[in-house]
């Protein structure tokens, strides 16, 4: 397909390469691009012996030739189902938000909706930002949204950023480690709390951010919610004397989205997962 060629040589910046991303060869590829070009009348790319690079006629045609391949996948899976799914939920959830809140909705909601197909998948907040914006999800639960005229949100819960660690240490901050939850939150740390990772170690792992702290003794910000449990048993203390920071999880949604998704889907996610954030939170 034309138009996966054309992305696969815009993202690797060679003829080359885009041929063993797309499994043909490099003359394929060459006669592929070709053909693009002769059909929209404008050079696609400039090609050196380095490689190739878009030009500014290329750069905008690349939002289109996502969305076409999009609408291409999108097409062989609706017509790949089952008769009795109608629709497809394309949905993304953050690594940390899946254990307490996410597996349990799309339990119910496989359930509740069965003309529904679901295509789900987990990831941070950067990725699926990014994949709502390109039209590769309808729905995601995040901490971090990015904001767009498109893409709809709103607020699901609070869930304050707690310090915790494996016991009472006042030399805590020589095992501090700093876990990412977003360029905000990560600059309120290190400019109003005053915190550096003296141990070397930055965490981007979600949920397994937490494992790390217990099995390895350290300390770290994580969401509220992802700490009552071991909070409750014992395995992690609340070290208090550094405040709350301000956190919340989202919903957002692709604006324009089939309405029964929109309405139905959309409201049920939300009662769901407001319902268990306030059954969490009366844990602590």
């Amino acid at each position: 397909m034309s138009f996966q060629t054309f992305l696969a040589a815009a993202e690797t910046g060679s003829f080359a390469s885009a041929a063993l991303s797309v499994n043909a060869s490099a003359s394929t590829v060459t006669e592929r691009i070709k053909q693009l070009e002769h059909s929209t009348g404008v050079q696609l790319f400039d090609r050196d012996r380095r490689g190739c690079r878009l030009t500014a006629a290329g750069l905008k045609f690349r939002d289109a030739a996502r969305q076409i391949v999009r609408a291409w996948q999108l097409g062989l899976h609706d017509v790949s189902l089952p008769e009795q799914f109608t629709r497809t939920v394309h949905f993304g959830g953050q690594y940390a938000l899946w254990a307490d809140y996410l597996l349990s909705w799309l339990s119910a909601a496989r359930h509740d909706f069965e003309d529904i197909a679901f295509s789900v998948t987990s990831g941070a907040s950067q990725r699926l930002n990014r994949d709502l914006a390109e039209g590769r999800l309808d729905i995601a639960v995040m901490y971090n949204p990015v904001f767009r005229r498109d893409v709809a949100a709103e607020m699901l819960f609070r869930d304050p950023l707690i310090l915790v660690g494996p016991k009472k240490d006042k030399d805590w901050r020589s095992h501090y480690v700093h876990i990412d939850w977003g360029p905000a939150l990560s600059t309120e740390i290190a400019i109003n709390h005053n915190l550096r990772p003296v141990t070397g170690l930055n965490l981007d792992l979600g949920v397994l951010s937490k494992e790390w702290l217990v099995l390895n003794n350290m300390y770290g910000f994580i969401p509220k919610s992802l700490a009552v449990a071991d909070l409750v048993a014992g395995r992690l203390q609340h070290i208090d004397e550094v405040g709350e920071l301000e956190n919340a999880a989202y919903i957002c949604w692709r604006r324009g989205i089939d309405s029964i998704i929109e309405e139905d889907v959309i409201d049920h996610l939300k009662a769901r997962i407001t319902k268990q954030s306030l059954s969490l939170t009366c844990e602590v």
